[in-house]
């Protein structure tokens, strides 16, 4: 080899471990961002399945609270009847209290 072609080889040389360099930096600089997309992946995770937790739970409580209501409902639709039927034996008894005082007017009570 004579010096040039050795100058022209050196100078190759010292061009590819260069752009070897680079390229290694930039290699270096995918894997950081990778582990960094990984981490922040298992961090979203971790968040996901603790909010999946509370939704079990409040699809829990509210199971809970639509029974309750459910069973409060029905105290009030029989509260209503009880009610109704109460009023009922009320207005009866006025009505029988007023019939004694008309016949007690019209003399038919005996």
């Amino acid at each position: 080899m004579t010096g040039n072609e050795k100058d022209y080889t050196a100078v190759l040389l010292e061009d590819v471990n260069s752009n070897m360099k680079a390229f290694w930096e930039v290699l270096s600089g995918v894997k950081e961002k990778g582990d960094a997309t990984f981490e922040q992946v298992g961090r979203m995770t971790e968040k996901l399945d603790s909010m999946e937790t509370r939704l079990d739970s409040m699809e829990i409580k509210l199971d809970e609270l639509i029974s309750a209501v459910s069973l409060i409902k029905g105290e009030i639709e029989a509260l209503k009847t009880s009610l109704s039927a109460k009023a009922d034996k009320e207005k009866l008894a006025t009505l029988e209290f007023k019939i004694v005082r008309i016949e007690k007017y019209l003399k038919l009570a005996q």
